[in-house]
């Protein structure tokens, strides 16, 4: 074993080739878990890891400056020591032959008006002489400076910065502290490329040294760079996603109705495609009863998640470092769907309260969601900068309203983004359960002529639709919707709504009876290739995020940037940019297909759920390319499709 745990060492990252400082937390054979200053965990191999050993310089004047000035003191020397056939006393610093550093400077340009004033005499020595110089010792290059010290070195070392650091230190002066642009953008207004590995001024870039000292006057500042920066904080200042402030003010107002209206065609034992019955009676759509119950199972899972059962991991790193979350949201829908078949064991009417009643539950919902994204608005407010959205910190107060704030909003030990997640996903598992325990109470004999295999097989597969999601948690807290969506009005009403409308295919298929065909092997082979490819790249792209050295993923082949992160060019992201939104459209339309039928309601949902998951990448496929700039390009050139191989 090389290095023991809480040793402090020199690790080289995996993303550069530098060595940073770090600590070792744990090892694994040759691996060794390793946390660097910036709180970052990694796996290294032995091989990247070296002692941190004290720098020897610092050892010797720090031993040097213990002892007493006065001790080598001439003073204090006893002549009876001297020999005395031995010449008088010489100073044998004197006569030490000073070893001065050879260090290569470039040569000064002087600039034409300098050189058409100087005597032909001048010139002549300088071109003489600009071979030796090069050479020459730094010491006497700086005798006109006078007494050269250890301090006079380090100011001038910090000159021979490039003037491009202080462009850069000009242009983002004023510029609001949210935003953060990548690292490609300096290397545009830079004059050395990105790509060159710099580690200190033994290896940096020749500077000018005129242009150096002299860069106030000489200073010509790009007017396309100022323009491109100007365009990127205009990028986030105005809304720049769903149509602005208008189009995100439209979507406040009908995506409720675009949730509920179809609900009303499918009450009463039938759905049908028309106009919808619009009854006067308002109790008919707000129920106190049902909205209890509703706020009912949304605490009960916020309880639940405080309380220490299950496995307690490290979300993803982001701005404010790493959130921790407790993974018993599984637990949490098995014990509901135990309380929910004790409630049908006493015979409580909770089957026909769920399936009679989904309009009110849609809107109590989009009153739970209301409430809860003005709460968080608010909160919002008063939120540190780093916990902020910065696609919901514009200067439109609709479009903040809409996108949210904060990504990861908690309050206390609770996380309202998981919570939400965690009670959809239940409340899905818990209608399609009433929907088949209706179903076999209105079967007369339990054969496959008689039984509903339509809307079994329908309900079956958005069980384990929604009890894998629940199952496979962790790699929830790598998507999109955790890492970068805002926890909005968008977020919370959408969560709290999502469900009724996704079971409104099975609640169609329980009002139209299937029979049995076999065709219905087609739809279901679909649904497993959709979820094959779902589950495969989701895990793959978690454990990705997570270990990017894991032995697993050795074999996929990857495009550094500048922020740390490697995007995957091969295997099944290496065909298009979400394979994983792929697969989840090819499920909701295999489960609508299974009800074989010629009206458009029970494709309602798999037609949103498509437009809404080509939109989410096109958002992600801007988002990325601000994010990793010039990388993002390359990756684009590799990976043309978004979706659907050859087609988008």
């Amino acid at each position: 074993m090389k290095f023991s745990e809480g040793e402090e060492v020199l690790v080289k990252h995996p993303s550069t080739d530098r060595y940073h400082k770090g600590k070792i937390l744990s090892m694994r054979g040759e691996r060794y878990k390793v946390q660097f200053e910036t709180g970052i965990e990694q796996y290294v191999h032995s091989t990247d890891i070296k002692m941190n050993r004290p720098s020897r310089s610092t050892t010797r004047a720090s031993s040097k400056s213990r002892k007493s000035p006065t001790r080598y003191s001439s003073l204090r020397k006893s002549p009876r020591r001297r020999s005395p056939g031995r010449s008088p006393s010489i100073n044998r610093q004197s006569t030490r032959t000073q070893k001065f550093a050879k260090i290569s400077l470039p040569r000064i340009e002087i600039p034409r008006d300098m050189q058409d004033n100087g005597n032909t005499d001048s010139k002549k020595n300088i071109n003489d002489d600009e071979h030796s110089i090069e050479s020459m010792p730094l010491q006497s290059r700086l005798k006109e400076l006078g007494t050269v010290t250890r301090r006079s070195m380090r100011l001038l070392s910090g000159t021979l910065k490039p003037e491009s650091d202080h462009k850069m230190v000009l242009l983002t002066r004023n510029i609001n502290r949210a935003v953060s642009l990548p690292i490609e953008r300096k290397s545009q207004m830079h004059d050395f490329s990105v790509d060159v590995k710099e580690r200190g001024h033994s290896v940096q870039r020749d500077q000018d040294l005129l242009k150096t000292i002299n860069y106030e006057k000489d200073v010509d500042i790009n007017p396309q760079v100022i323009e491109k920066r100007k365009k990127e904080i205009s990028m986030v200042s105005e809304p720049q996603e769903w149509g602005g402030w208008f189009g995100t003010l439209l979507l406040i107002v009908l995506s409720p109705v675009i949730m509920i209206l179809p609900q009303l065609m499918c009450i009463k034992d039938e759905c049908i495609l028309g106009y919808p019955k619009i009854l006067t009676d308002v109790t008919l759509y707000v129920d106190l009863r049902i909205f209890t119950a509703y706020l009912g199972l949304f605490l009960f899972v916020i309880i639940f998640s405080t309380i220490p059962i299950g496995r307690k991991i490290d979300g993803p790193q982001n701005r404010i470092g790493r959130l921790q979350y407790r993974l018993n949201g599984f637990l949490c829908s098995l014990l509901s769907v135990i309380i929910f078949a004790a409630c049908i064991y006493k015979e409580l009417e909770v089957t026909d309260l769920v399936i009679q009643n989904s309009v009110q539950f849609s809107i109590s919902g989009w009153i739970l969601g209301t409430i809860l994204s003005l709460l968080l608005f608010v909160k919002g407010g008063k939120a540190p900068v780093a916990n902020l959205n910065i696609h919901g910190s514009t200067n439109s107060m609709i479009y903040n309203f809409w996108q949210g704030r904060e990504i990861n909003p908690r309050i206390g030990p609770v996380d309202i983004k998981i919570n939400l997640f965690r009670t959809s996903m239940i409340t899905i598992i818990l209608i399609n359960l009433s929907i088949v325990i209706k179903t076999i109470e209105e079967t007369e004999t339990y054969s496959l002529e008689h039984l509903n295999i339509g809307v079994m097989l329908g309900t079956l597969l958005q069980i384990i639709y929604a009890m894998d999601a629940l199952f496979f948690e962790s790699a929830i807290l790598t998507t999109f919707e955790i890492m970068y969506e805002g926890t909005g009005y968008m977020l919370c009403t959408g969560y709290m709504m999502y469900p009724f409308l996704l079971a409104f295919t099975t609640k169609y298929m329980l009002y139209h009876k299937t029979q049995f065909t076999y065709l219905f092997v087609f739809p279901i082979l679909a649904f497993i290739i959709g979820y094959l490819l779902y589950r495969i790249s989701n895990l793959q792209k978690n454990e990705f995020r997570r270990n990017p050295l894991s032995p697993s993923l050795m074999h996929l082949e990857t495009i550094p940037t500048t922020r740390g992160k490697k995007l995957i060019v091969s295997g099944l992201w290496g065909h298009v940019r979400h394979p994983n939104y792929l697969g989840d459209i090819i499920m909701w339309w295999s489960i609508s297909c299974i009800s074989l039928a010629h009206n458009i309601l029970p494709y309602y949902y798999a037609i949103i759920c498509t437009g809404l998951l080509i939109y989410r990448a096109r958002r992600d496929n801007e988002r990325c390319k601000m994010r990793y700039g010039l990388a993002w390009e390359q990756y684009t050139s590799r990976v043309k499709y978004m979706i659907l191989y050859r087609i988008f």
